[in-house]
């Protein structure tokens, strides 16, 4: 139950927001733009329902309307159907829609009690912005006309080439803006300077499981010296002294004990038989004033992109193993670094834990989705730049076909990798479960 309830507020509260975030982006520059925006949507289809719906405009043999967004729309409704409109006048600009339906012919328009009724044929439609609520909470998606075909002008195609470049990479530049914000807010609530040590495991029939260790205890001391360098530490205790008493100041579900443990000698060094990880020792924190805050969150996030810049060097010098290295990482795995995080946050009242793990998958989802491939951003911002060098753009049929390609190959390639997050998380599920 607990893993569920930690991969759900991981979700929701972290994944979520940062895909909802890359999202707009793209809907406030295609608005910039001029490109109509059909939907936008909170979490994925399907959907639960409608939030509302922004005013429109429709043309009726040429006379434009008001649409607002109350009026209901007839399932399927498109320019060169038959229709009967129902409005009334409005002063302040375009009469305003009261009614809209088909129609089995259309006639001229003639004033009726009620107000005008006009019955022609619809000539163009502007429904509005739908803005709709899904089932999936996976944050959100944007529907822009005409993605890839310009013969509509409101069309996202048909803009001119430095707003499509615009509108197509301003979702990665606002998930890489939102990761350093975050990762600021990071050190501006306080970075633990000091460590203790969370046992994740205990070997059985290993001298830890003798001395009554258990996972989840987090040890504070050892032989009364306070740790401050978290497993580095107790490492060296450990290895340094075997055959010796090491007595361990250890907080079980935030209850004091003191557990004497005695490691035994293998391969020439001290054997305890636990596995560590370091846990923040709450009353080391040190917040940063806001500038400082923006200079560390700047340097962390330098040091991500050259580290990735740096892999192919590193995996050739032995630094680190191309497994490490090529281990992709899907939404399992993500939510699972999230949802430890998360976990780590709410039980050390620390919030830099979560908040500098959500900075950094909002960076990697914005660096991914810069990636020139077919179906990513920046694959359709390559047809771009190749459209500026060529003088004229590729074919909207043959764009459509390459990015369906990628879009298969790449959710191929995501089953895969949610099947290997699955089967071998990289955070095992076992820590989020206790």
């Amino acid at each position: 139950m607990e893993l569920f309830q930690w991969l759900t507020l991981a979700l929701v509260l972290m994944l979520g927001p940062m895909i909802l975030i890359h999202e707009l982006g793209h809907f406030i520059t295609a608005r910039r733009a001029g490109a109509r925006v059909l939907e936008f949507g909170l979490g994925f289809p399907p959907r639960l329902f409608t939030l509302f719906r922004e005013n429109g405009t429709v043309e009726v043999d040429g006379q434009r309307l008001l649409l607002p967004g109350s009026v209901r729309l007839p399932p399927g409704l498109a320019p060169g159907q038959p229709v009967e409109v129902r409005f009334r006048p409005n002063p302040e600009g375009p009469p305003r829609v009261v009614e809209i339906r088909r129609a089995d012919r259309p006639e001229g328009g003639e004033p009726t009690p009620q107000g005008f009724r006009l019955r022609g044929t619809l000539t163009a439609l502007d429904p509005g912005t739908v803005y709709s609520l899904n089932l999936l909470p996976l944050g959100g998606f944007v529907r822009i006309l005409g993605e890839e075909d310009p013969s509509h002008p409101q069309s996202l195609a048909a803009r001119p080439r430095r707003w499509r470049l615009a509108v197509l990479l301003s979702g990665a530049l606002l998930n890489i803006l939102a990761a350093f914000l975050l990762m600021m807010t990071a050190y501006a609530t306080g970075v633990p300077t000091r460590a203790f040590v969370l046992i994740q495991e205990v070997v059985p029939e290993s001298p830890a499981w003798a001395a009554g260790l258990l996972p989840g205890d987090v040890i504070t001391a050892v032989n009364r010296d306070r740790l401050e360098k978290g497993s580095t530490e107790l490492r060296e205790w450990i290895r340094s002294s075997p055959g010796e008493p090491l007595e361990l100041t250890v907080l079980r579900e935030k209850t004091p004990l003191t557990i004497t443990a005695t490691p035994v000698l293998t391969d020439g060094h001290g054997f305890l038989g636990v596995g560590l990880q370091d846990w923040p020792d709450p009353e080391s924190v040190e917040r940063y004033a806001l500038s400082r805050a923006a200079v560390a969150a700047g340097q962390s996030m330098a040091g991500v992109i050259l580290s990735i810049l740096n892999l192919p060097r590193m995996v050739s010098s032995g630094q680190v193993s191309a497994a490490e290295a090529v281990r992709p990482v899907g939404i399992p795995g993500i939510l699972g670094f999230l949802g430890y995080a998360l976990k780590e946050s709410v039980e050390t009242g620390i919030a830099f834990f979560a908040l500098q793990v959500t900075a950094l998958i909002s960076l990697a989802v914005g660096m991914t989705n810069l990636l020139p491939l077919p179906a990513l951003d920046g694959g359709r911002a390559l047809f771009v730049i190749i459209e500026a060098i060529r003088g004229r753009r590729i074919s909207p049929e043959t764009e459509a076909k390459i990015h369906m390609a990628g879009m298969v190959i790449l959710v191929g390639i995501s089953l895969v990798i949610i099947t290997m997050d699955i089967l071998n998380p990289v955070i095992p599920w076992s820590w989020l479960s206790r």
